[in-house]
């Protein structure tokens, strides 16, 4: 499969959408409820499809709940947006989909993919949900989603997002090597860098292990908390005083990227960064052949304290002494620090294919079974923990407690339960709903102090609608992340920083930007 493909409705997607169309016509539900005793076949996509196991209790519960048939299909971590982008464009268009990004989002309702989402629908099938929205977005929760005054998505915001992302430093490692103080300054990361390369941190004997690891995926994913030092936040329009900015062409990026060339030269960072996707850097921080990674703060903390704790769970089963130290990244020359965080709008949202608007009854199921399985608590439990008794109990403390051998995620993956089963709605996190959930009350000063460490800049226009953005964007990111692994990794000397401004504008990046200023006058000043 090719990494970009232009997305364009051919002959075949046309002929599929009027063939859906006419049929759903004669047979489909234009009411904007359920009918009452028709079995509905629901079909997810779920990135966590590994985790999950056929006739599993999560799936047959809520086949039973609601009368309908469940069906989960495995969506891709790595190549997802063009995966489903190519079905689409081969007429194989899903019933439902969640989290494209704007351009993609933008692309499909110009071509006629996508289903109109009326907002009166989603109050009536989906109240808590249509709340939820309204706490965090305001009154108008779909303003940025709308395109000709018709709304085609189902929002999801991501109240995490804004200080998410944190620096996990191995603190055993750090305890091995002899630094007792946690580094701050760039200069004491680098110190740390360079003695888990050469100090022998893991006590193995063998020079085998890296300072940092990472991706270059994106633009935003090359080392971001190194650019943060420096105040600058590549792949993100950010506002400083009054002007929009964008932090991959910023003075600061260039002063960056010398300090990541020198550490590149030095093997102080995984050397195969251009390669990795998700699951490589996955797989060694676990398998501890770095000592470094920039993740989602839950990441590092036990399970039973918030969600997913996957670095310190995986970690523990092969070093059980692990630990991790975080921080908000090293902090620059003038005291600047922090990495690119996520805009609580993180996405597009959820769509509905197109043939769904004739199939109206259908669309209303699938909007009630999300708000169920999101907002209501005795659906949410047993979705999650299971049969109460067998998988898990409740404590004297009101906590939700597994039961051994459910106490052990293979054993809940086996029976089928846990934050993996998506049932659409499992994308909207009210996390003031889920804490007693998803932390154990002696956990809770843990995950108290852990869950604001983060800091650093989103991208502040990302929901917003732009047709320079989407139309330059992908050649742009192209150009840039050509420019930055080639300078980090010695193929391009420091001083071509210049040459990458230069061209980056004039392939669209001016135009860009002067859009960039407009929307932001319109959309955010008073």
């Amino acid at each position: 499969m090719k990494k970009a493909m232009p997305l364009t409705l051919s002959a075949a997607l046309l002929g599929a959408l009027l063939v859906s169309c006419s049929t759903k016509d004669a047979a489909g539900d234009q009411t904007d409820s359920p009918a009452p005793d028709k079995k509905y076949k629901l079909t997810y996509l779920n990135q966590n499809f590994d985790k999950t196991v056929k006739d599993s209790y999560a799936v047959k519960y809520v086949e039973q709940k609601f009368n309908v048939e469940v069906e989960q299909l495995p969506r891709s971590k790595d190549n997802y947006k063009e995966e489903l982008l190519l079905k689409v464009a081969s007429g194989e268009i899903p019933d439902v989909w969640v989290d494209l990004g704007f351009p993609e989002y933008e692309k499909l309702v110009n071509q006629g993919a996508v289903a109109e989402i009326p907002q009166e629908m989603i109050e009536k099938n989906a109240p808590h949900y249509w709340a939820w929205l309204k706490k965090h977005l305001g009154d108008d929760p779909l303003k940025f989603f709308r395109r000709d005054g018709k709304n085609y998505s189902l929002p999801i915001i991501q109240t995490l997002g804004p200080d998410r992302t944190v620096v996990g430093i191995r603190k055993d490692w750090l305890d091995n090597v002899g630094i007792a103080k946690q580094p701050e300054t760039l200069e004491e990361f680098e110190d740390a860098l360079r003695k888990f390369r050469n100090n022998d941190p893991d006590k193995n004997g063998k020079k085998d292990t890296y300072g940092w690891t990472g991706q270059a995926v994106t633009v935003k994913d090359i080392f971001s908390p190194v650019f943060g030092a420096f105040g600058v936040f590549p792949g993100t329009f950010t506002e400083q005083g009054g002007k929009i900015v964008r932090g991959e062409i910023e003075p600061g990026a260039k002063q960056a990227l010398a300090v990541l060339s020198k550490w590149y030269k030095e093997e102080l960072i995984d050397p195969e960064f251009v390669l990795n996707k998700g699951q490589n850097v996955d797989d060694k921080v676990i398998s501890s052949k770095a000592g470094m990674v920039t993740a989602s703060w839950y990441q590092f903390i036990q399970r039973a304290a918030f969600f997913d704790g996957k670095y310190y769970e995986k970690l523990r089963g092969s070093v059980p002494n692990a630990s991790w130290a975080l921080t908000a990244g090293p902090k620059g020359p003038d005291g600047q620090q922090g990495t690119v965080q996520l805009n609580p709008i993180a996405s597009s949202g959820g769509q509905f294919g197109k043939h769904m608007e004739q199939d109206k009854g259908k669309m209303a199921k699938y909007l009630q079974v999300a708000d169920a399985t999101a907002f209501d608590a005795e659906i949410f439990e047993n979705i999650v923990y299971g049969e109460q008794g067998k998988t898990y109990k409740k404590g004297e403390k009101g906590d939700f407690i597994y039961l051994p051998p459910y106490d052990k995620e293979e054993e809940q993956i086996k029976f089928g339960i846990g934050q993996q089963y998506t049932f659409l709605g499992k994308s909207f996190n009210d996390y003031d709903f889920q804490t007693p959930y998803m932390t154990l009350n002696e956990l809770m000063p843990l995950r108290k102090a852990s869950e604001h460490i983060g800091k650093g800049k989103y991208d502040m226009l990302q929901p917003v609608q732009m047709p320079a953005y989407n139309e330059n964007i992908d050649t742009l990111d192209q150009i840039t992340l050509k420019y930055f692994i080639d300078i980090i990794t010695g193929q391009r000397p420091v001083s071509d920083f210049d040459k990458y401004v230069e061209e980056w504008k004039k392939t669209g990046g001016s135009k860009m930007m002067e859009e960039a200023q407009k929307k932001y006058e319109e959309n955010f000043k008073k």
